[in-house]
């Protein structure tokens, strides 16, 4: 019945198909804010534009919003941090105020990132840059926050381009976030990706699976994507597949996932 979309998640009940926690982001976010798309969208708003979603053992959930950043809430509604510029942020429909649960940047030394041009995103900090419209949060095993950052309207610039995978350490306790591993951004237009796209760490291998899912500029191409599995220490490329359209089409992913060919099967004769 709100005149919004892509701003609630609802968690069901498999077996019997009822609600069992409805998180309507309005009350506790700003949906009038527009600091990342300088404009009110045509209605039906979308504000948020969420797009990713995970939960973790402790049935916490964190969501990932286009033109918000990612958001963190516990099982009772209750939101714990945004991770996102510090600019532009006033009251929720219930008359809460989000900018309280923003983290504070550290750099690599621990020390907190206090110019005001890098916590509003204006400017990047050497050692830390904020996820700009981002997609696929995934939990490491060390509790780690890794993200596909999109990079779209990165810094307000339309001429800034390039996609990442970046990884962020946050401290709940001190409310604090430090980008401790980063991928793409020296690649540059060969793997942005304005929109779709995922990361994933792959434990087995310790490498991330990369994956700009539309109009990546490689050998010209204006539409598909990419594939790379990079090593996480190294950051050497060990993977990459084009996936490109046939002429005049259209094409775009939105996740990848690396499964084994064979499973493992038991036989009794």
């Amino acid at each position: 019945g709100d005149p919004t979309v892509e701003d609630y998640v609802i968690k069901i009940d498999r077996n019997t198909g009822s609600v069992i926690t409805e998180w309507d982001l309005k009350n506790t976010l700003d949906e009038n804010r527009t600091t990342w798309t300088g404009t009110v969208l045509s209605s039906p708003i979308d504000w948020f534009h969420g797009n990713g979603l995970i939960e973790d053992e402790d049935e916490n959930i964190i969501v990932t919003g286009r033109t918000q950043g990612a958001v963190k809430y516990d099982k009772n509604k209750n939101l714990k941090w945004i991770v996102a510029t510090h600019n532009g942020w006033d009251t929720s429909r219930l008359g809460t105020f989000p900018n309280q649960f923003l983290l504070q940047p550290l750099d690599a030394n621990d020390q907190p990132i206090t110019d005001t041009s890098v916590l509003n995103g204006h400017t990047n900090h050497p050692d830390f840059e904020w996820p700009w419209y981002p997609h696929a949060p995934k939990l490491m095993p060390n509790g780690n926050l890794i993200l596909f950052d999109n990079g779209d309207n990165r810094n307000y610039s339309t001429a800034i381009k390039y996609s990442r995978a970046v990884e962020y350490e946050i401290d709940e306790q001190n409310m604090t976030i430090k980008q401790v591993w980063s991928y793409g951004k020296a690649n540059g237009l060969e793997t942005y990706s304005r929109i779709v796209s995922d990361v994933d760490y792959l434990a087995d291998k310790d490498n991330v699976l990369f994956s700009p899912g539309f109009g990546i500029n490689e050998f010209g191409l204006i539409n598909g994507g990419v594939i790379q599995e990079i090593d996480y220490s190294t950051k050497a490329k060990v993977f990459e597949a084009l996936i490109n359209p046939s002429a005049g089409t259209f094409l775009a992913f939105t996740r990848t996932e690396r499964m084994h060919i064979y499973n493992s099967v038991s036989y009794t004769h």
